[in-house]
């Protein structure tokens, strides 16, 4: 593992991970929101999403318990979202259940489009 700190680097011999937290443990939501803080910068980088009128806060993504949300315009940043995530997922080879995601498109407030992943 590495670890960047004060610009330091930390390196440990590799940890091997036996099985990971089951869904329903108190640990769960709390170590998920952990291991995306990388991917939360990563899609801020993009500079993508729905910008907030008074603030100008750009919001691409939410996360919530164990639930990641992306958030984009035009097809292209979603496009680019995704492509970041799964990215991220292969480097730190955490497997996301795509039998649970789905895209959904809006337009002016009503569900236009509904693509589940499982399909």
């Amino acid at each position: 593992m590495r670890l960047h700190a004060e610009n330091k680097l930390t390196e440990t011999e590799n940890i091997k991970i036996q099985c990971g937290i089951f869904q329903g443990d108190s640990l769960s939501p709390l170590l998920f929101c952990i291991c995306l803080l990388p991917v939360t910068e990563h899609l801020n980088k993009l500079n993508t999403g729905y910008e907030e009128h008074t603030t100008k806060t750009k919001i691409s993504h939410l996360l919530y318990m164990d639930d990641l949300k992306l958030i984009a315009k035009p097809e292209e940043e979603i496009q680019k979202q995704i492509q970041t995530v799964k990215t991220f997922s292969d480097d730190i080879h955490m497997e996301f259940g795509l039998e649970k995601c789905a895209k959904m498109t809006f337009k002016r407030g009503k569900l236009t489009h509904l693509q589940k992943f499982s399909d």
